[in-house]
C-alpha cells in the first residue's frame, strides 16, 4: 500500500498536469479563434471571385483560352482528383471524410483517375494502396502561403493544357462550425439548401413520433401512479375501519 507521502506526490503531479493542460487549452482556443476569423472573413471574397469568374466564363468565347474548353469524354480520358487533408491526426473525421470522398469518387468514376495529394494523411493512405499519383505537397499547412497554392494550381493547369487530364476535381473539407466540417466537391448553394430541406422534412416525422411516444409514456405512468394511489388508499381505509361494537 502506498504511503501518505507517495499519495501527496501523486496528487501534486496530477494538479501540475491539470495546470499544463489548462494552459494548452487556452492557447489552442486562441489559435482556433484566430483561424476561424480568418476563414470567415475571407469567405465572401472567395465566393464573389468564384461567381465573377463563372459569369465571365459563360459570356466569352471558349476558344480564346485553353482552360475554358469543355472536352468531350473519351475512352482514354483521365481525371485529376486533388484530395486536401491535414498533416496530422487526432482531429476526428477531418481527414477520414476527405479520404473517403476521394476514394469513393475514384471507384465510382467511369474514367481513369490520377491523384494530386495535399497533406500527409491523404498521401500515406493512397500511396500504401497503389493509386496513381501525379504530385504531392506535404507540410504546407504549418505556414500556408500563396506560393504553395499557386504551385498546386499551376501543376493542375499544366496537366490540363498538355492533355494529360481532361477534368480536375477538388475534394476538401468546407468549414461550417467548430464541430462540423462537410465534405465538398464544389456543390452550389441551391443544392445545399435543397439537401437541408430534405433533411428537415425527413427529421420531422421521427420527432412527431417521439413526442407521441413520450405523451403515451407519461399517460401510462400517471395512470399507474393513480391506480397505485387508489390501492394504497383502499388498504389504509380497510386498516382504519372501526370494528363493530361488542354486544
Amino acid at each position: 500500500m502506498p504511503s501518505l507521502i507517495d499519495l501527496r506526490r501523486r496528487i501534486r503531479a496530477v494538479k501540475n498536469t491539470q495546470q499544463i493542460t489548462k494552459a494548452m487549452k487556452m492557447v489552442a482556443a486562441s489559435k482556433l479563434r484566430r483561424a476561424q476569423e480568418r476563414i470567415i472573413n475571407a469567405r465572401p471574397y472567395a465566393s464573389q471571385m468564384q461567381r465573377v469568374l463563372s459569369s465571365v466564363a459563360t459570356r466569352v468565347d471558349p476558344s480564346i483560352h485553353p482552360l475554358l474548353t469543355v472536352r468531350e469524354p473519351r475512352p482514354d480520358s483521365k481525371t485529376l482528383v486533388i484530395v486536401v487533408t491535414g498533416d496530422k491526426g487526432l482531429c476526428g473525421s477531418f481527414n477520414t471524410n476527405a479520404i473517403k470522398a476521394g476514394a469513393a469518387y475514384i471507384l465510382e468514376s467511369p474514367q481513369k483517375c490520377t491523384l494530386g495529394l495535399v497533406g500527409r494523411k491523404g498521401r500515406d493512405f493512397f500511396a500504401r494502396r497503389g493509386f496513381a499519383v501525379l504530385f504531392e505537397q506535404i507540410g504546407i499547412f504549418q505556414k500556408l502561403r500563396y506560393e504553395d497554392a499557386r504551385v498546386i494550381a499551376q501543376t493542375a493547369i499544366d496537366a490540363f493544357v498538355a492533355g494529360d487530364v481532361d477534368r480536375v476535381v477538388l475534394v476538401y473539407n468546407e468549414f461550417r462550425s467548430v464541430s462540423v466540417a462537410a465534405r465538398d466537391r464544389g456543390p452550389t448553394a441551391a443544392h445545399r439548401s435543397r439537401g437541408s430541406r430534405r433533411r428537415a422534412d425527413a427529421g420531422a416525422e421521427p420527432d412527431r413520433l417521439l413526442s407521441a411516444n413520450r405523451r403515451r409514456r407519461r399517460s401510462s405512468i400517471s395512470c399507474s401512479l393513480a391506480s397505485s394511489r387508489c390501492r394504497s388508499i383502499a388498504r389504509c381505509s380497510s386498516r382504519t375501519r372501526p370494528s363493530s361494537p361488542l354486544r
